[in-house]
């Protein structure tokens, strides 16, 4: 095998140097800060942390204004913010970040969500952060079904429905931690399929 060059050497070194570090896993997490500063401190982990997403998800929620039926954003959890792509070996210090509280973790100190916390926080992402309507239709014993949309995964948690709001209320864990929220959802006249992917 030829001997490798001191000029061979050198520049392989320098190229090593220079490789940017391999990334961890994609990991979720989830971090608790003062209310009304979520969009603040998605702005500090975005100049402390590149790469990283943040999100303070929000719902659509139907008001009535001059007596037109507008849409408008409401945090669906007030104080949460939830993130993806970081680096692992360098997120101790979000402690330190200004209006952050403190980093959810669990009771054996690691905080990347894991199991149901995880997959709400992948469903949280994939929405944009923005919760919207499910479709839903009621059975002959006024029974709600969920066809589609956030709530439909949630079916199983609903404790209560308010009809002529078109809302339910459902029951969201995370971290052992109960949420109730209010969700709309849009009625329609007959039970239907909910849309394969793809159609």
């Amino acid at each position: 095998m030829p001997e490798e060059s001191s000029a061979a050497r050198e520049a392989r070194v320098r190229t090593d140097a220079e490789a940017p570090l391999s990334r961890e896993p994609e990991r979720y997490g989830c971090l608790f800060c003062r209310t009304g500063r979520e969009e603040s401190v998605i702005r500090q982990l975005g100049k402390q942390f590149p790469g990283i997403e943040a999100i303070a998800p929000v719902k659509l929620r139907r008001r009535r204004m001059g007596g037109t039926l507008v849409d408008e954003r409401v945090s669906l959890f007030p104080g949460y913010v939830f993130f993806r792509n970081v680096e692992l070996a360098t997120f101790a210090s979000v402690n330190r970040l200004e209006h952050v509280l403190r980093l959810l973790t669990y009771r054996d100190g690691t905080w990347w969500l894991h199991g149901w916390d995880e997959q709400l926080a992948r469903r949280l992402f994939e929405a944009g952060g923005v919760v919207g309507y499910s479709a839903a239709y009621f059975d002959e014993g006024q029974r709600i079904h969920i066809l589609d949309g956030f709530l439909k995964d949630h079916e199983g948690s609903i404790t209560r429905v308010n009809r002529r709001a078109k809302t339910a209320e459902v029951r969201v864990d995370l971290q052992g931690k109960q949420f109730y929220v209010w969700l709309g959802f849009e009625v329609i006249d007959e039970k239907r399929e909910a849309p394969s992917p793809g159609d």
